[in-house]
């Protein structure tokens, strides 16, 4: 390390998210703090749908399996309102190194399939203008696997699901979306912050098996639990 380096990091040290210890670049959570947060567990099946208290959240789905970091609770649920409402750089930088730990525990497993390309759930163009970003594509960026963000398009501006009821948020994302594949992908791994109760990438994945792809992953950073604290 030269002398500028050391005297910049002297001046600007990077800590960690959770602790505020000084780290090396370009980690944003140390050793410590990654060992403390609550992954999901991939030791029954590198398939999420298969663990009961997680299958209960999420009845019927229409894809095939779920990847996730962990639960939406704190720190996760910070970072994803910084990321969300703040454009916060250094907690996308914390989710990127929680998403990729747990993408190196899901790959040790037997039975984990790494899917084609990544299609992140799409924002309406008139909220994509408004926020600036959609924050499902800034979340699962530097994963090293393609990403198709023309494929589904949002042609319906609809509410929030997070201000809506169980029974109306499955009212509120119908025929929200529509599908054009730019290639007959046979894996497609859908992308999104967080997981409620399914309906969106429901409906998503509904189409791409209309459209003919084989396989429909849903890729989340976090599961929401109404038992948990967020």
């Amino acid at each position: 390390m030269n002398y500028c380096s050391r005297l910049f990091n002297w001046a600007l040290p990077n800590l960690c998210v959770c602790c505020r210890q000084p780290i090396r670049a370009p980690a944003k959570i140390c050793r410590v703090c990654l060992s403390d947060i609550e992954r999901l567990s991939f030791k029954s099946s590198a398939n999420l749908l298969h663990r009961p208290d997680i299958n209960k959240l999420i009845p019927n789905p229409t894809f095939d399996s779920l990847f996730a970091a962990c639960w939406y609770q704190h720190p996760a649920s910070t970072w994803l309102k910084g990321i969300k409402f703040n454009k916060q750089l250094t907690c996308k930088a914390a989710l990127h190194q929680l998403i990729k730990a747990q993408m190196k525990d899901a790959q040790a497993e037997h039975n984990w399939q790494m899917p084609d390309v990544l299609m992140p759930v799409p924002l309406h163009w008139q909220r994509r203008i408004f926020r600036g970003f959609n924050q499902s594509e800034e979340i699962w960026q530097r994963t090293g696997i393609a990403v198709d963000t023309k494929s589904i398009i949002r042609t319906k501006r609809t509410k929030p699901q997070s201000e809506l009821n169980k029974r109306a948020r499955k009212t509120n994302i119908k025929g929200a979306f529509s599908c054009e594949l730019k290639h007959q992908y046979q894996h497609v791994a859908i992308v999104d912050d967080i997981i409620t109760t399914g309906y969106t990438v429901n409906e998503i994945a509904r189409l791409l098996k209309s459209a003919g792809v084989k396989q429909v992953s849903v890729w989340v950073f976090a599961i929401s639990d109404p038992t948990k604290s967020s």
